[in-house]
């Protein structure tokens, strides 16, 4: 049995309640069941606020203040009933007072039990909150948005510590989190002084459990098997929660989970939409560039960019039809220890680590139509709809790639933090101290075969724009006579890729790491409007370091190496032996198109062996030199806060919040490789500068590699910024402790992304007689250092009304005005680049401004408790929000058609329904969000978008004991994928990965 200090319930987090239902709440609750029956009938996440010690105490004096008059003014009117409170309802009635103790806006979601949070890992989980909007990958939530900003521009922290991101991202995969660890989540939305900055959409804080959380020592195990129906391969996952309490004051946590996870997606692809020709001959454009005034395609011939001006004839073509079946396997460990003491009764202190390795083995295979430009389509064979798309088209001189990637990806992430507590009389003084770190090691081997010169493959695209074709129609063509069809391709004979073949290795490693010291005070003056003082001091250091390499062993047939011809022969008795069978595409669901089914892939590591004893060449990672480019980014901040908490009353209304201010210092270094190439006159033999004869003019100039100014190598720029962040929050008691109107407003910040900041800069210094005359200056191409950070001016307006407990009826909009973002490249003019008084044109990212979001969103969740038995197990929410942009500053690369903010859905909403007895419970999940810009451009120059989902979740739990229970739960049950598109009936990718089901059983000691 759980038992836990300070009158915790054996849910594991919230203590047993002593409560009277009042009339105006039963009536509440009949109308938000008569309403979910309508509209709202099912259930979401739980919502809720900060977990400082320093909100919980907040919030008892917040509680207590509120609940004193109501209190005494009913007590003799209703008899107590005292009602212990578990499971699902402890964790959504521990969401609503977490809600209610903010303070700023925030929403929370409470594990039900111990290890017993209802999802898999922590960002499926946040997927349930109000504005906050999910990103799968693999079937698995990987990373978040909130209020439509962009993962990488989020704070994300565990234990107020921060986690790291990978590959220069701070955005953080939840995947490697896993959800046992977990004792609640909060999304703060809002913004406090005391809060760490960098979150310009918000701030996730992951928080633990503490072992004197618990009265006596505890065990929990719990076991699961997995299945999906893609894979058809069974997974396992563990889980261990052990507490040693020494004495009542020290005590040892334990959390440790290990999984095996094997995930896999089938892909049909039309890779990119390109613009190669115009097909139709219509004199209707496809869309209108800077050219729109020129009405007559014959007319382009007289701007200065005919082709450009064409384009806008040309029909959007399919670029490279694939098929994919991209596998992991993974072999995953979270792991949480504390030790927690308490010296006496002001002093307490702690230690912890977290720690989360993901080891995979990952395996993809790709079946590439390389027909990706005009000469690889036969004209005569387009056929174009009326929304200027080529639904159909035969190869001339294709290409067939076959080739498989093989990695080792390692991925792993620590928190080591320490950190103390005094509590003066009226006084109250907290030190944290951490390192936080992430290690991600790709060991990557590309091997592929190809076949050139394929034609008569014939491609139909359905209204979707998803492509269908038959390698086996091909044909390779034949020069002397185009009519001879009789050299036919086989997808699955060695002997049809007569082109080349070729090993790739190229590895890459990349680390982040943060130390970080902060020491925060607290005073309780003897005041009747201000009930706190805050203050406190932040010094935090991040180092974010990558390398890459990389080599290749390529034969090309009728190509010689070390003086032999490479042949035909020779490519089929390299190939012959090292293929296998791969998995029938997207088995067990309905494509609408035919495919390939199974092939003959190549198998990546005896063929690696066969080419390298081919070669002679054993090169391994340690034999290579790391490539240009790679970052070696250093920011160092350091903040100083100052916040007043308050408490007054509006007539007969409360009125409590805080105001504060927060000012933060970071310096930046930047060390990247450089290049400066000089160019200077061609001379004659006698030092003189040569001219065109004809017009007398200079000769263009040429590079000199042996001039004293030409550079190669790496070079540190640093940058520097400051921020003052103010903030007020303020709540309104309308009613006492049920209906509160809260406002907040804030300037925020988030710090570049560190591929942004890298130097790796190309430049030209001009050293010629022209070039002085004429004022040339010289001319870089490189990244930016000295980038400023997202800033952004919020407002927040939201009525949250809680009838009950159990219930929260919520309405919000909020307001961010982003006043500087990060844009594409420009040029900029006279730029000090590396500090050193030289002055450069310099094309790089810069800093924008103008872009404006704004949303809604809408709450409501309630527990049937009132209603007479069995109905009183019912229970559900439901949550909806909308958002908009404006002046994104984005656009349609094509036809200049501004695009919507990346990452932000319109429209998202979830479902939650639940059922609960002592005995057993089930409950479904519904996640929905519309379409939202994947990128602005991808190389063809086209948006993204990924095309709108809902997601079912289902898990039903049976207490076998109080101490046992069993479990079954299902993901994806409505078969969702995810789905990418350029435009309408213009289908990018499409990926399957399956349903997922896992049968569990918890023991607790």
């Amino acid at each position: 049995m759980t038992n836990f200090k300070d009158n915790r319930s054996k849910a594991g987090q919230y203590p047993t309640l002593a409560t009277a239902r009042k009339p105006l709440a039963t009536l509440i609750s009949q109308l938000l069941i008569a309403g979910s029956c309508a509209t709202l009938a099912m259930t979401a996440p739980a919502f809720a606020q900060d977990n400082t010690q320093q909100q919980r105490e907040d919030s008892v004096k917040v509680a207590d203040t509120a609940n004193t008059t109501t209190t005494e003014e009913n007590e003799e009117e209703f008899e107590t009933e005292v009602i212990e409170v578990k499971g699902i309802r402890a964790s959504q009635r521990g969401a609503i007072d977490r809600k209610k103790m903010g303070g700023t806006i925030m929403d929370s979601l409470v594990a039900e039990d111990v290890g017993q949070f209802p999802d898999k890992n922590v960002g499926e989980a946040l997927q349930r909150i109000p504005g906050v909007q999910l990103d799968r990958d693999f079937g698995e939530g990987a990373s978040i948005s909130i209020r439509g900003v962009e993962p990488s521009l989020l704070r994300v922290e565990v234990n107020n510590v921060s986690a790291q991101g990978f590959g220069g991202e701070r955005a953080v995969d939840f995947r490697a989190m896993a959800s046992e660890l977990i004792r609640s989540l909060d999304v703060i939305k809002g913004s406090e002084a005391r809060l760490t900055e960098g979150g310009i959409g918000g701030t996730v804080q992951v928080n633990t459990r503490k072992p004197n959380e618990f009265e006596e020592n505890y065990l929990s195990l719990n076991a699961e098997g997995q299945y999906n129906d893609l894979t058809g391969e069974p997974n396992d996952r563990f889980n261990l929660v052990g507490v040693y309490k020494f004495n009542d004051d020290l005590g040892l946590l334990v959390n440790l989970t290990s999984e095996t996870k094997n995930t896999m997606i089938h892909a049909i692809r039309n890779t990119e939409w390109m613009l190669f020709d115009d097909y139709d001959n219509s004199p209707e454009k496809t869309f209108e560039n800077e050219y729109a005034g020129v009405t007559d395609q014959a007319a382009c011939v007289d701007v200065d960019d005919p082709t450009l001006c064409e384009q806008q004839w040309y029909e959007f073509s399919p670029r490279i039809p694939r098929y994919g079946i991209w596998g992991r396997e993974e072999d995953r460990i979270s792991a949480n220890a504390m030790i927690q003491y308490q010296w006496n009764d002001r002093l307490s202190s702690h230690i912890g680590y977290t720690y989360n390795d993901r080891d995979k083995l990952a395996t993809d295979l790709n079946l590439h139509l390389e027909s990706g430009s005009a000469a690889r389509v036969n004209p005569d064979s387009v056929v174009v709809d009326d929304q200027h798309n080529v639904t159909y088209f035969e190869t001339a001189l294709a290409g067939v790639t076959n080739r498989t990637l093989k990695f080792g990806w390692e991925q792993t992430t620590s928190i080591l933090e320490t950190g103390f507590r005094y509590d003066g009389d009226t006084w109250t003084l907290e030190g944290l101290a951490s390192k936080s770190d992430s290690t991600q090691d790709i060991d990557s081997r590309d091997t592929h075969i190809t076949a050139e010169g394929i034609a008569g493959i014939a491609v139909q695209l359905n209204d979707e724009g998803m492509p269908e074709w038959n390698f086996n129609d091909g044909y390779f063509y034949n020069s002397d006579d185009p009519t001879d069809m009789s050299d036919s391709f086989d997808v699955n004979d060695p002997s049809s890729y007569r082109s080349r073949s070729r090993y790739k290795y190229a590895p890459s490693h990349d680390e982040s790491e943060e130390t970080m010291a902060k020491l925060d005070f607290t005073y309780i003056p003897d005041s009747d409007f201000v009930t706190k003082i805050l203050t406190g001091v932040q010094y935090t250091k991040q180092d974010m370091v990558n390398a890459n390499w990389q080599y290749n062993i390529i034969r090309d047939v009728g190509q010689e190496y070390n003086g032999v011809e490479w042949t035909v022969d020779d490519q089929v008795a390299l190939i012959s032996g090292n293929t296998f069978q791969s998995d029938e595409l997207f088995d067990g669901y309905d494509l609408p198109v035919d495919t390939v089914g199974s092939y003959q892939a190549v198998d990546t590591f005896p063929f690696i062996d066969a080419i390298q004893a081919i070669a002679d060449d054993n090169t391994t990672r340690e034999d290579l030199d790391v490539r240009s480019g790679n970052y070696d980014v250093s920011v160092e901040t350091r903040a100083i806060y100052l916040q007043g908490n308050f408490e007054t009353y509006f007539g007969d209304m409360r009125l409590w919040g805080n105001v504060g201010v927060r000012y933060v210092e970071t310096d930046t270094a930047a060390n990247g490789d450089v290049r400066e190439i000089i160019i200077v006159d061609q001379l004659d033999e006698n030092g003189n500068v040569m001219t065109n004869p004809d017009t007398g003019e200079d000769l263009a100039g040429v590079e000199d590699p042996d001039s004293p100014d030409w550079f190669e190598g790496r070079r540190t720029v640093d940058g520097d910024y400051s921020d003052t962040l103010p903030s007020i929050n303020l709540n309104l008691g309308i009613i006492p402790n049920e209906l509160v109107l809260y406002m907040g407003a804030a300037k925020v910040m988030s710090r570049p992304k560190t591929t942004d900041l890298n130097v790796n800069a190309t430049c030209t210094v001009y050293q010629t007689r022209r070039s002085v005359e004429d004022q040339i200056n010289n001319v870089c191409s490189a990244g930016n250092p000295a980038l400023n950070p997202y800033r952004a001016t919020q407002f927040d307006v939201a009525l949250n009304w809680y009838p009950d407990e159990n219930s929260v009826l919520s309405a919000a909009y909020f307001v961010k005005d982003i006043t500087s973002w990060i844009i594409n490249a420009e040029t900029r003019y006279d730029v000090d680049f590396f500090g050193d008084g030289r002055l450069w044109d310099v094309r790089q990212k810069v800093n924008g401004s103008g872009v404006k979001t704004q949303g809604i969103e809408l709450q409501a969740s309630t527990t049937f408790t009132w209603l007479p038995a069995p109905f009183d197990g019912f229970g559900g929410a439901v949550n909806y929000t909308r958002m908009s942009a404006d002046d994104v500053g984005l656009f349609n690369q094509l036809n200049g058609e501004e695009l919507p903010f990346p990452s932000q859905s319109e429209n998202s909403y979830n479902l939650t329904a639940f059922y609960e007895t002592d005995v057993w419970s089930i409950r479904l999940a519904y996640n929905y969000r519309d379409e939202y810009l994947a990128s602005p451009a991808d190389r063809s120059g086209n948006p993204v978008f990924v095309d709108d989902s809902g997601y079912l979740d289902a898990k039903i739990v049976f207490n076998v004991t109080e101490n046992l229970r069993v479990y079954a739960d299902g993901r994806n049950l409505t078969g969702e994928v995810k789905s990418y598109n350029a435009g309408e009936h213009r289908l990018s990718d499409m990926q399957w990965s399956g349903r997922e089901y896992a049968v569990g059983v918890t023991y607790q000691f």
